[in-house]
């Protein structure tokens, strides 16, 4: 069926040990996917509010205006992050 994961993951270790490059990349990675998906998620429930502000009776000039902030501030961090994990890894 599938692969044993016990010899993948000690084989990964082993090469961890020998290219601490290779180890150095991999962490990069690895926090830059988990800030990516943080923001993304942050991002998907800012437009979720947007939406749902949307249809509040009331004053919704200065309730969207706050939400369209709030999804702009998240999508600069996003493309920050992308732009900065670009840089290291070039």
């Amino acid at each position: 069926m599938g692969r044993d994961p016990v010899p993948v993951a000690s084989g990964l270790r082993e090469l961890m040990k020998q290219t601490p490059e290779y180890k150095r990349r991999a962490l990069l990675y690895w926090k830059h996917s988990w800030k990516v998906r943080t923001l993304s998620r942050a991002l998907a429930k800012a437009l979720d509010e947007c939406v749902q502000a949307s249809t509040w009776p009331g004053e919704r000039l200065q309730v969207s205006l706050h939400m369209s902030g709030q999804v702009e501030q998240i999508t600069r961090r996003l493309q920050l992050e992308t732009k900065a994990y670009a840089r290291i890894c070039a």
